[in-house]
C-alpha cells in the first residue's frame, strides 16, 4: 500500500461506522496515526483493525460542545505528538420533512449536528496547525443544500461550506490547507 501517511497524524471525526470508519483504515493502511473520535462507544471497536496497536487513538466525545473538541485535539497531539490532519465527518440528517413541520428543537438539533462539531474542531484545532507550521482540514459536506425535506440540515450543511471557503482563504498563507 502507498506510505503516504507516514509520519503523519489525523483526527477523524464521525469514526465509528461509514464514511468515517473507512477514512481511519484507509489512513492506518496508508502508514498514518489516527485519533478516532465518535460520540458511540462502537469506536473503541476500531482497536482491533491491522496497524492499530500503537497508531490508533479512539475517542469518545460529543464534538456539538466546544470543550469536548478541545479536549480532543488535546488528546491527540498529546498522545503522537502533533495534528497534521483533521477530517470532519460528524453530520447527517435527524428528520426529512417539509420545513414548516419542523419545530424549533428540531431545526436547533439539525444545526447543532451538522454545523457545530465542524465549527468546533476547526478551532481547536488551529493552535496545534499553526504552531506547528501547517496541516491539512478536510470537511465534509452534503448535496442536501441543495435538496427537499431537509431544511435545517441543508442550511448547516452550507455553513460548512461557507466555514470552509473562510477557513481556507483565512489560513492559506499560513500552510493550512482546507478543503
Amino acid at each position: 500500500m502507498n506510505p503516504r501517511f507516514n509520519d503523519k497524524v489525523a483526527v477523524v471525526t464521525g469514526a465509528a461506522q461509514g464514511i468515517g470508519r473507512r477514512v481511519v483504515e484507509r489512513l492506518l493502511e496508508e502508514g498514518g496515526r489516527v485519533a478516532a473520535v465518535d460520540r458511540s462507544e462502537l469506536v473503541h471497536e476500531l482497536l482491533s483493525l491491522p496497524g492499530a496497536a500503537d497508531r490508533l487513538l479512539t475517542l469518545t466525545a460529543d464534538l456539538e460542545r466546544n470543550a469536548d473538541a478541545e479536549r480532543v485535539m488535546a488528546e491527540a497531539a498529546q498522545r503522537f505528538g502533533r495534528i497534521d490532519i483533521l477530517v470532519n465527518n460528524v453530520g447527517g440528517t435527524i428528520w426529512a420533512k417539509p420545513f414548516e413541520h419542523y419545530r424549533e428543537h428540531e431545526i436547533e438539533a439539525e444545526v447543532r449536528r451538522s454545523l457545530f462539531p465542524t465549527l468546533w474542531c476547526c478551532h481547536a484545532v488551529l493552535p496545534f496547525m499553526l504552531e506547528q507550521g501547517g496541516g491539512a482540514i478536510v470537511n465534509v459536506s452534503s448535496i442536501a443544500t441543495r435538496g427537499v425535506n431537509r431544511v435545517p440540515y441543508g442550511a448547516a450543511k452550507g455553513g460548512v461550506n461557507a466555514l470552509t471557503a473562510c477557513l481556507a482563504f483565512e489560513n492559506a498563507q499560513r500552510g493550512i490547507r482546507v478543503n
